[in-house]
């Protein structure tokens, strides 16, 4: 006997209860036209993921329920039952009051609920703080075969990269004791590099482990700083890739399984007009993919079209030039150079070439009359005048508030260039380069910087001109300055900075790695130092896209006031 599972890999967006009802109606209407007998569907698809304090709202638990009996009713008098995810009251008298649940409807009846089991509280999650976690976990029977439906988290329990087992227990031996025949995952996973190979490794070695194929379903989209990739997939029982949905993709596909073969076959039969993407694109490829979506649902979400960046000339504000356009479109972006007294010609220069190359509106809008007057201002009655840092931090706050201006009359978001590297070690202005309402490549050191603005030159017929990649990155506040002035070179600060902040590398461990990388005394307790004292400067900036195991943002919590000796 054969089963036929449809599966929809959609972007819900958090509270558009409406939306999201009408995009998982129109996958089951497309299930339906191809014969399936169910179609899966995302974790949480009904209110979006993560609801995070909207769980708190007493309206949550209505909205969820109405949208339920709404996608029930379309099942009625259909052979193809639904698989969806959404908050729902904690049915125990103990415990948080929701939980997160999948629910099985046919032909107009609930037939089926799990909630969730295992409720991660590391990194960008928190949901122990909402839900009360499943206290049985049973089978569907479907047509006589038994089948696991786990959400998320709940295949994740032996995860090796989290160093330690984190639960007591894994639904995983409840599927096997049993005697589960298929195994269903309603995701939301986040994107971050390299977590492919590892998300798909532990349902591969789940699939061999029970003999049983894997199904999983992934959201795509992002929800402020969190990217889900979307790249669902199936598993045959040999733990053997049968296909794979594209990379922040809506996209839909039908795999039929055969429980009567030994082992039981399992057939991509039907990927839709998306397509599929069994090998996976280049790293760089995906991050670049991963970035646009995030700005692109960011401004979607927040109902802007538009976006207002700074345009040095530099590396930073190029990359972001050119998400931006991918993401909004040209007609939709605006590329400001704000040359002051120590900028150098080639900087509008190249500022100006990549706007033509992207088609982006440019304006130029000199801060020098605006630096000169203020300076001279600020400096009265004050002997000796500013001092030097501070004269650097008020060019970088006049462009601030120029920008800032710029989008406040266009209804725009101005999008921050800095990079991780520069957010790490405080090398940023508070209320100058940080304002604005994203952070692109908050989360990319600034050698990835590098490594993702080749690849686009590479894939998209180099829109960055060549001397940006070439030059010395300098923050132009002074005469001839460049970032070594006061940054060790990014090949080797990057490395450190990434033991420190993703690895969790200890101090020792990290004098004794990089102490005598380059000739510079106590070089990497200054750089830890600055990491700590610095963290203020974060907590204040634009949310950042999260791409790698640790960005800065909801997922890094660090006291601001603390004694934290290098």
């Amino acid at each position: 006997m054969s089963m036929r599972i449809a599966f929809a890999q959609l972007d819900p967006v958090v509270g558009a209860f409406e939306a999201n009802v009408k995009k998982i109606k129109e996958a089951y209407k497309r299930a339906c036209s191809k014969g399936a007998r169910l179609l899966l569907t995302p974790e949480l698809g009904v209110c979006g993921y993560p609801p995070h304090d909207l769980i708190e709202r007493p309206e949550i638990f209505d909205r969820n329920e109405q949208a339920v009996n709404q996608l029930a009713a379309i099942t009625k008098g259909q052979n193809c039952a639904l698989a969806v995810g959404h908050v729902a009251t904690n049915p125990g008298e103990e415990g948080k009051t929701a939980q997160n649940v999948v629910t099985l409807l046919e032909n107009g009846k609930r037939v089926f609920r799990q909630a969730k089991t295992l409720l991660p509280t590391y990194d960008v999650f928190d949901e122990g703080r909402y839900f009360q976690p499943a206290s049985n976990i049973g089978l569907w029977e479907c047509d006589g075969r038994r089948i696991a439906i786990g959400i998320c988290e709940d295949l994740w329990a032996n995860d090796p990269t989290l160093g330690r087992r984190l639960y007591g227990n894994d639904p995983v031996d409840k599927y096997r004791e049993h005697g589960a025949e298929l195994i269903l995952s309603l995701s939301a996973s986040p994107y971050e590099t390299g977590k492919l190979a590892r998300r798909e490794q532990l349902h591969s070695e789940t699939a061999v482990s029970l003999g049983v194929p894997i199904i999983y379903v992934n959201q795509v989209g992002a929800t402020d700083e969190i990217l889900f990739d979307g790249a669902s997939f199936a598993f045959n029982t040999k733990g053997e890739l049968v296909g794979r949905l594209p990379f922040f993709k809506n996209s839909f596909a039908v795999v039929d399984v055969d429980f009567e073969k030994s082992p039981k076959q399992v057939t991509w039969e039907s990927p839709g007009p998306e397509g599929r993407e069994d090998a996976a694109p280049d790293e760089l490829e995906i991050l670049l993919r991963g970035l646009t979506t995030g700005i692109r649902e960011y401004f979607s979400r927040t109902g802007f079209k538009s976006a207002v960046i700074g345009l040095s000339g530099g590396i930073d504000s190029a990359v972001v030039g050119v998400l931006a356009a991918r993401a909004l479109g040209p007609q939709n972006v605006l590329g400001v150079a704000m040359p002051s007294q120590y900028s150098s010609g080639h900087s509008l220069e190249d500022a100006e070439i990549l706007a033509r190359n992207l088609g982006i509106r440019f304006e130029v809008r000199p801060i020098k009359f605006l630096f000169s007057t203020a300076s001279r201002e600020l400096s009265e009655r004050r002997s000796g005048g500013l001092a030097p840092i501070a004269l650097e931090n008020l060019q970088s706050r006049l462009r601030g508030m120029v920008l800032m201006t710029l989008a406040n009359n266009d209804c725009a978001l101005v999008l921050t260039t800095g990079n991780k590297s520069e957010v790490a070690t405080g090398y940023c202005t508070l209320y100058g380069d940080m304002v604005g309402a994203l952070a692109p490549i908050g989360d990319l050191f600034k050698t990835r910087v590098y490594s993702l603005a080749h690849h686009i030159n590479k894939t998209m017929g180099n829109p960055i001109p060549d001397r940006c990649l070439t030059k010395p990155p300098s923050a132009e506040l002074k005469p001839n300055q460049t970032d070594q002035d006061t940054l060790p070179p990014y090949e080797q600060l990057d490395p450190l900075l990434a033991d420190y902040i993703e690895n969790g590398t200890s101090i020792e461990e990290l004098k004794s790695k990089y102490g005598n990388s380059i000739d510079q005394t106590d070089w990497v307790k200054n750089i830890l130092t600055r990491i700590e004292l610095n963290e203020y400067k974060r907590r204040q900036g634009a949310p950042v896209l999260k791409v790698s195991r640790k960005a800065f943002g909801i997922g890094r919590r660090i006291p601001i006031a603390k004694v934290w000796d290098q």
